[in-house]
């Protein structure tokens, strides 16, 4: 399993007039956190992986809102990988305000796709190679 923690301050366009993050806005967070998540994790940026010819896209996203994130919070998110990448990356999150109060639960699910063909393939082996000790 692969744990990893960003942070990101709630800017005042990301809320409504009540100062309450906009429920569109944790599509973004979650983005955030997974690509710091994925570059600590298997040392690879996106970019790089694109170069190789391989995209991640998502495929599914699921989101639950338990308090509302406040204009200016620092909020932190979690990124958790539960299970080995294969065709397919699932990532968990958990948004905790600053009392360190659970806000947020999410989860996407991302598909290896090769550039070219648009279908899905195996990560790139150099991803595995970083990756597979945090699953052993």
């Amino acid at each position: 399993m692969f744990v990893y923690e960003s942070k990101v301050r709630v800017r005042y366009a990301e809320t409504d007039q009540m100062g309450v993050v906009h429920h569109g806005n944790y599509a973004q967070y979650y983005e955030l956190a997974r690509t710091e998540c994925f570059e600590a994790c298997s040392g690879m940026s996106y970019e790089s992986m694109e170069a190789d010819g391989v995209m991640l896209p998502i495929s599914e996203m699921h989101s639950k809102f338990i308090k509302p994130a406040l204009y200016n919070q620092v909020l932190t998110i979690k990124s958790i990988v539960k299970t080995l990448p294969t065709v397919k990356l699932e990532v968990e999150y958990e948004i905790y305000n600053e009392a360190n109060e659970l806000i947020n639960t999410g989860s996407t699910l991302l598909v290896f796709v090769n550039k070219q063909t648009r279908r899905p393939c195996p990560p790139p082996e150099s991803f595995m190679k970083n990756v597979r000790p945090y699953f052993t």
